[in-house]
């Protein structure tokens, strides 16, 4: 890289465009400043030996210089701007007087040092006093806390003690991790306290080893009012002591503190010459690697400078950052004729300086000024001199706009703009405008008229953006050569094409066929495809359909654990949609099968049928395979966006969830390649088997794969229920189970999804949006209400507050159905008066409206809706007046009932339900000592979806229960099973599960099977063990305590009885809580089969092992459900042939 260019003396008509030669020789603001600055310190001098104070009213003394002056100067610039016929006038003056400020900070900071010195001396005893006191502190609460730690392990049920346990053992790695970082830091203060007082930082060794640099448009010395001030700071950390560098990073922060008290703020970086500079190759960082290479020295070595700029120069990676700057020019909008921004619009600054960095990029010279690097490209031929000097036409009349747009609203809107009609509300930081241009006309002389000002404007646009294209082209009309494990590619930049792929230089050339005989090689080809975004070109797709027929499915196999990784890393790319789509398009001609037969369908065949699929046209614009790829492209617009917005969301997301995510959403409509399935559900079976072709083996991808499959339009439908946001937003938090990974990537597959399903859509997404934004909102807030604990508490804790409100309008429901039958008076006001008069206060307030719901549910003329809005209404109107505590005073008889009610049945029933549903189940749950109650939940069509059941514990309870279900052909999707103890020790169990029945015509009696259940015990399993009809790929996980797993207890029970009796004559005082119990979970994951359930309770009736709590869930053909023991039954789980005859009994067509 060359470090020294300076512009070719042939092209005169640029030197107007180029900072003045003898710009170094103007001293006068630096010798003015400095001069002001003693003066005024002189008067103001304090002797004082307090080294904060004296640097305290030193920093006073130059803001008060500083300010003053720079803004004096700085509206002289703007003044002069109004007459000025060339803006790089005011560029250079603007950049001069800032440089003046800088070099005044820093000669007044030097004349600090020896102050500074003893500050930072002071300061780092203190730390090294403090830090050492503490370090002992800190160790003494480290061995208090191990100390309780060990005392808590011997008591791990109780669930206070293990919450203590959970939270000891969080202290322990917070303090563990600080001491380490103590002990670190009191290691250095140690090496760096005994060199501080020797330490002499002479005024040519520190501009020797030290640097001030201007970046940007400052470095350029094209500073415009609008102009971020630039700065960058550089340390020879490999010619400084420990204590020297301490003193000089000191030191640059008291520059930078000297400046921002002056109002001089800065936009700096800092930077130690031998430190690692990777970080900036990455592509949220690569775009600041331009603003070194350009910058200017201010002060210090020049050398240091050159040494830094070779350091980025040698860690620029060019291929992505020519694509990064491509991507960034295209990305360009085009102005409308009459408003442009001047700096980002396409034909605006920036759409002349990427191309001129691309430049200077592929020459290795980075010029510090624009003019400079425009000879540059006239020497080079790229473009002619006219070409040049119409450029620096164009730039010297848009920094003209921009100067202006800075300053119109502070300098140049006064009363006679007013009073020329014009307001100031339009005028915009780099915008010109109708506005703009009015006022840029009244109050600058430049041009006679509207049509002199707009012609000459935009022909400065086309200048750029027909010159920026025409430099693109010709920097980019040329090839690359990249070479990777076993062959190389020639790219052409400019096309961003692959024109040809051969083997490695100096080995045979081979046909593509045996290149490519390895899968693993091929896919590293699209590996970097989906990086880079390149297309491959016409006729090397046309010849890579030779692989095809090599790669045949036993080729694929042996190679399937690499494969796996490979597909992995294309997934993780950014443009993994573009490289999966290549391998859609390279094929064969049409086989005998009437198929296509794809590059992709040698990894995955399945995907051959969803090539040109068509389905759901109604709604559908594009067949199966485009809507898939475009919505894989989406997705990771999704990503973008979701780092952007919700940065703390993001966080979370780890490769493998993207990983998922991706095959999630490529695989998403895959089911419909069978016409005849539900979509939705085939599509897991189909996807995960594709999975397991190309090497997958991860149980946790394919539940995430197949969540996604089966939910990638749920969202969108509970997006469009808003009136009920509470209740759409549990139903979310239940369907992701609780999860916030499964919440964030659900929302990114719907999102994803519905935006590609065709053009409309994406201008329709706002619902869907706003329903993630406000379920967003709950975690927030959730988590700013300094609740400790992961994701998961958070939105249990969202879950319980929603609870309590639902148990509160369960109360307000029991009060107007009894009110219905007697009237408000009697049952709400007269009642209230006497417990709690100033809530009754608040409710006459809403008395009115209250009569008035109330009078038309008392008349029954509403329709099922109509009623259910009116309640709704009437429950909110009385909720906001009155307390939970008056509530419970209010309905004090049926508080042992709701109680056990909301105790027992699981949150996901209760939470998805409405208060009169809850309130109906209340009266028909409240006979504990019946062995058996059932009851069904049905649908707005009257179809059976749910049942609720109470049971008490006999031998092979849930075996009883799965056999009732399968005589009536009820199929479970998903069950919630609570296990209830009663003071008396008898044991019930209380079931919410979300049925579907096989039958149409099948008619469900709760009677019938409550009497089911009772009388009729489960025969025994007839297995074939010579027929395995199923491949049930069942796997088992033995997995700890998941915060989940709770028992039900009766408290404080004053009745005689077994069970509580809640009658006419009799209402048993009673308690039931929630306990945490420290269950061990069996997580068995299978395919969906007939009987599976039945296979599974009944596994553990068979191995005498009693199950204490389930979740059964059904996703897709996949079955994943979680059984809770007690640890002491793990022994007769391993030692038993448990899983063995579990995996045998699922394979086998049983009959019972």
């Amino acid at each position: 890289m060359d470090t020294s260019f300076s512009p070719i003396e042939n092209y005169p008509f640029l030197s107007q465009f180029l900072l003045p030669e003898d710009y170094e020789n103007h001293q006068e603001h630096s010798d003015e400043l400095l001069t002001q600055l003693d003066e005024v310190w002189q008067r103001n001098k304090i002797q004082s030996k307090q080294t904060h104070e004296y640097l305290a009213a030193r920093e006073n003394v130059f803001a008060e210089v500083i300010l003053q002056y720079y803004h004096e100067h700085y509206r002289n610039l703007v003044e002069e701007s109004l007459h000025t016929k060339n803006s790089f006038e005011i560029l250079f003056k603007n950049t001069r007087l800032l440089d003046s400020i800088i070099q005044s900070a820093f000669e007044y900071a030097f004349s600090d040092l020896s102050i500074l010195k003893k500050r930072i001396n002071e300061d780092l005893k203190k730390e090294y006093q403090f830090a050492k006191k503490s370090l002992q502190g800190k160790n003494k609460k480290l061995s208090h806390t191990r100390e309780e730690i060990n005392k808590l392990e011997t008591n791990n049920d109780d669930p206070d003690q293990r919450q203590l346990y959970k939270y000891y053992n969080s202290i322990k790695a917070e303090l563990s991790n600080e001491i380490d970082q103590q002990n670190e830091r009191l290691l250095k203060l140690e090496e760096q306290l005994p060199l501080i007082p020797k330490s002499e930082l002479k005024r040519e060794f520190l501009l020797n080893n030290f640097v001030i640099f201007a970046r940007g448009g400052y470095g350029r010395a094209e500073l415009s009012f609008a102009s971020d001030k630039d700065l960058g700071y550089c340390l020879d950390t490999q010619q400084l002591n420990a204590a020297e560098a301490e003193i000089c990073r000191q030191f640059i922060i008291h520059i930078e503190h000297l400046l921002r008290k002056a109002g001089i703020v800065t936009a700096h970086q800092y930077f130690e010459i031998d430190e690692d500079l990777s970080r900036f190759k990455e592509p949220s960082t690569i775009h600041t690697i331009p603003s070194i290479l350009e910058s200017r020295v201010l002060l210090g070595s020049i050398n240091l400078a050159n040494a830094l700029k070779r350091k980025f120069f040698q860690i620029l990676p060019y291929e992505a950052f020519v694509l990064s700057q491509i991507r960034a020019y295209e990305q360009r909008e085009v102005p409308e004729l009459n408003q442009m921004n001047i700096k980002e619009n396409k034909g605006g600054l920036r759409s002349l300086q990427i191309p001129l960095w691309l430049a200077a990029a592929t020459f290795g010279v980075f010029p510090s000024q624009t003019a400079e690097m425009l000879s540059l490209l006239i020497q080079k031929r790229i473009i002619s001199p006219r070409q040049g000097f119409k450029l620096c036409q164009a730039l010297e009349f848009f920094y003209d706009l921009r100067n202006f747009s800075a300053t119109a609203k502070e300098f140049h809107f006064d009363d006679e703009a007013r009073g020329s009609g014009l307001s100031d509300e339009d005028l915009q930081l780099n915008v010109i405008n109708d506005s703009a241009e009015r006022l840029y006309l009244l109050k600058k002389q430049r041009f006679q008229s509207i049509d002199d000002f707009d012609r000459y404007r935009l022909q400065m646009l086309n200048y750029i953006q027909y010159l920026s294209d025409a430099i693109l082209q010709r920097l980019l009309d040329r090839t690359i050569v990249r070479t990777f494990s076993n062959f190389q590619v020639i790219v052409h930049l400019g096309k961003r094409l692959i024109l040809e792929v051969h083997a490695l230089e100096g080995l045979p050339q081979l046909p593509i066929s045996l290149i490519f005989n390895d899968p693993c090689a091929l896919l590293e080809l699209f590996e970097y495809v989906s990086l880079s975004d390149y297309d491959l070109s016409f006729d090397l797709k046309d010849e890579m359909s030779e692989l095809i027929g090599v790669l045949t499915p036993e080729v694929i196999k042996s190679n399937r654990t690499k494969i796996s990784k490979h597909f992995s890393t294309i997934l993780l790319a950014p443009y993994a949609s573009n490289a999966l789509s290549i391998m859609f398009e390279i094929c064969e001609p049409i086989d005998e099968d009437n198929l296509p037969n794809t590059l992709i369908g040698c990894f995955i065949p399945e995907t051959n049928k969803m090539r040109f699929l068509l389905r759901n046209l109604s709604v559908h614009q594009h067949t199966v395979c485009m809507h898939s790829l475009k919505a894989l492209d989406q997705v990771q617009k999704e990503l973008y966006r979701l780092k952007n917005d919700y940065p703390e969301l993001h966080q979370y997301l780890e490769p493998k969830h993207i990983i998922a995510l991706k095959w999630g959403v490529l695989f998403h409509d895959l089911g419909k390649i069978d016409p005849h399935a539900d979509h939705e559900v085939s599509g897991t079976s189909v996807a995960v088997q594709a999975l397991e072709k190309i090497g997958y083996q991860d149980q946790e991808l394919f539940t995430l794969v197949s969540l996604l499959i089966v939910h990638h339009s749920t969202l969108v439908q509970l997006s469009k229920t808003s009136a009920y946001f509470d209740q759409a937003l549990q139903n979310f938090f239940e369907i992701a189970d609780r999860n916030l990974i499964n919440i964030i990537l659900i929302y990114l597959c719907n999102i994803s999804d519905f935006s590609t399903v065709n053009d409309s859509n994406i201008h329709s997404t706002r619902g869907l949006r706003s329903f993630f934004d406000e379920t967003y909102r709950v975690f927030a807030e959730m988590r700013s209400s300094k609740i400790q604990g992961d994701p998961m508490d958070f939105i249990n804790t969202y879950l319980d507050v929603k609870k309590n409100d639902l148990e509160s309008d369960t109360r307000i429901d029991l009060l107007i159905n009894r009110s219905l039958s007697e009237n408000l008076e009697s049952v709400l006001f007269t009642p209230l008066k006497k417990i709690n008069p100033e809530e009754m206060k608040l409710l006459e307030k809403s008395e009115n409206e209250l009569q008035i719901l109330w009078r038309d549910l008392k008349l029954g003329s509403l329709d099922k809706l109509g009623t259910d809005q009116t309640t709704d209404k009437l429950i909110r109107t009385i909720r906001k007046s009155i307390s939970k505590k008056t509530l419970e005073l209010l309905t004090e008889r049926h508080n042992p009932m709701i109680n056990w009610f909301f105790a027992a049945f699981p949150n996901r029933f209760l939470l998805s339900s409405p208060p009169d549903m809850l309130a109906e189940n209340l009266s028909i749950f409240n006979q504990l000592d019946r062995p058996a109650i059932v009851n069904v939940i049905t649908n707005a069509r009257g179809k059976l979806n749910g049942l609720l059941i109470y049971v008490h514990d006999q031998p092979q309870i849930h075996s009883r229960i799965a056999y009732t279900l399968k005589l009536k052909h009820i199929n479970i999707e998903s069950a919630k099973i609570n296990q209830i103890q009663f003071a008396s020790g008898q044991v019930a169990f209380c079931y919410y599960l979300k049925v579907s029945v096989s039958e149409e015509d099948n008619v469900i009696f709760p009677r019938e099977l409550e009497n089911s259940i009772k009388r009729n015990n489960p025969p025994p399993l007839n297995l074939n063990s010579q027929t395995f009809l199923y491949n049930t790929k069942l796997h088992l996980e033995y997995l700890e305590d998941d915060k989940k797993g709770y028992i039900i207890s009766e408290l404080n029970n004053k009745s005689s009885g077994e069970f509580p009796l809640w009658n006419s004559k009799s209402l048993d005082k009673t308690d039931f809580s929630r306990l945490d119990k420290n269950f061990l979970r069996i997580k068995i994951t299978a395919e969906d089969a007939p009987m599976v359930y039945y296979k599974m309770v009944n596994a553990f009736d068979h191995v005498n092992v009693p199950i204490q709590q389930a979740v059964i869930s059904t996703i897709g053909h996949q079955v994943i459900d979680t059984f809770y023991i007690l640890p002491s039954d793990h022994e007769k789980i391993v030692e038993s042939d448990f899983e063995e005859s579990l995996k045998q009994v699922l394979m086998s067509p049983s009959e019972i």
